[in-house]
């Protein structure tokens, strides 16, 4: 089976029917669930993956089970994880199931592509930027491998930062009290029109948890597709430093008073650099020793970055606009706070190298 390589990202624009702007997500169409089943089901498939490890006799086949939602010309949107490693994949059109072609992925956001033969009809995106807390949202997918199901509740929260994650800090998720379940992931999560107001990515269940459910919202999903059907793969602004907002206990046990974490010294905590990054050329510090805080361990002693370009970080909202600022290419001017002396570093931003799994599939279709 050929992939049919898309020649431009305008082109990609055209093909995906997304237009030059996305229509609120705000409601307004009043669709219940019946509706929103009837007119767009069709465009929801399973997806299936099979990954072989020959290295291991008990287990070395691993089957996946997800769902996907149709774009236009036999593209189709999941979750990475639904396809990750996989040898073979299968997406199944009601009863009957045809080979899949995975052509770009995004591991950092947990987003891939799919081509296949079968045309059907694309589905519609919202603009998730302009989400209400409690309207109606809806769910359709193939929760345990079961058939196609559709669950319906709100949007309960969005701009939801999970400390589980690395991806929720460049795509805080959209929360829905929808059921989700394992076999739901890379699904649409739709508003009462019947749009694409986001991605299906997890759920939370642990610990008495019920009804807790992330998605990546449409606004993020949008280029990201648009990218991985033009490129293969997505060209992300890296600087090489991980870590977080510091807390008042952080800052009590690295020798700050809590008085401190209301001034300047405060901000974002350096945990770990890459090694050969920017951000270790430039000469930045990371944590130098484990600190448990409600059973998390965070690394402390690292540098405290309070400003970016001058502007303070003192919140996560804008350690969050600071990163998605930034741009391949540019010279970015650090504050930084290291054991109270006040430093300046220049981190010229690079393109973040691609993973193993993206270099193979990239170089399948380029």
């Amino acid at each position: 089976m050929q992939h049919l390589k898309s020649v431009s990202m305008r082109t990609a624009i055209a093909l995906l029917a997304f237009g030059a702007a996305m229509p609120s997500s705000a409601g307004g169409c009043s669709m219940d669930a019946r509706d929103v089943y009837a007119e767009n089901a069709s465009s929801v498939v399973q997806v299936f993956s099979l990954s072989i490890n020959p290295f291991l006799v008990r287990g070395r086949v691993a089957p996946r089970f997800g769902t996907g939602f149709l774009l236009e010309d036999g593209y189709l949107a999941t979750n990475y994880h639904v396809v990750a490693d996989a040898q073979q994949t299968t997406v199944f059109f009601g009863e009957y199931g045809m080979p899949a072609q995975v052509i770009g992925i995004d591991p950092t956001l947990d987003v891939a592509v799919l081509w296949t033969v079968q045309p059907a009809d694309a589905l519609e995106f919202a603009d998730s930027d302009q989400l209400e807390i409690g309207q109606e949202a809806f769910v359709i997918g193939f929760p345990l491998g079961l058939g196609k199901t559709i669950t319906s509740g709100v949007v309960s929260g969005v701009s939801r930062i999970l400390p589980t994650t690395t991806s929720s800090w460049l795509s805080p998720y959209i929360q829905t009290d929808a059921a989700i379940s394992p076999g739901n992931s890379g699904g649409p999560l739709m508003d009462d029109c019947g749009r694409v107001i986001g991605m299906i990515t997890s759920g939370i269940s642990e610990n008495g948890a019920e009804n807790i459910g992330f998605a990546i919202p449409s606004t993020v999903l949008r280029p990201i597709v648009e990218e991985l059907i033009d490129d293969g793969h997505v060209a992300r602004p890296w600087h090489g430093i991980y870590g977080q907002m510091t807390t008042p206990q952080v800052m009590q046990v690295m020798g700050w008073s809590y008085e401190d974490w209301f001034g300047d010294a405060s901000g974002f905590l350096v945990e770990t650099i890459e090694p050969g990054s920017a951000a270790d050329r430039a000469g930045l510090r990371g944590g130098e020793w484990p600190f448990i805080w409600g059973g998390t361990e965070i690394l402390v002693g690292g540098d405290i970055i309070t400003h970016v370009n001058g502007t303070r970080i003192d919140t996560l909202d804008a350690a969050l606009g600071a990163v998605s600022a930034l741009e391949i290419g540019e010279a970015v001017e650090l504050t930084i706070n290291r054991d109270g002396v006040v430093l300046k570093k220049s981190v010229v931003i690079e393109e973040r190298p691609m993973l193993d799994a993206e270099m193979e599939v990239y170089r399948q279709f380029q």
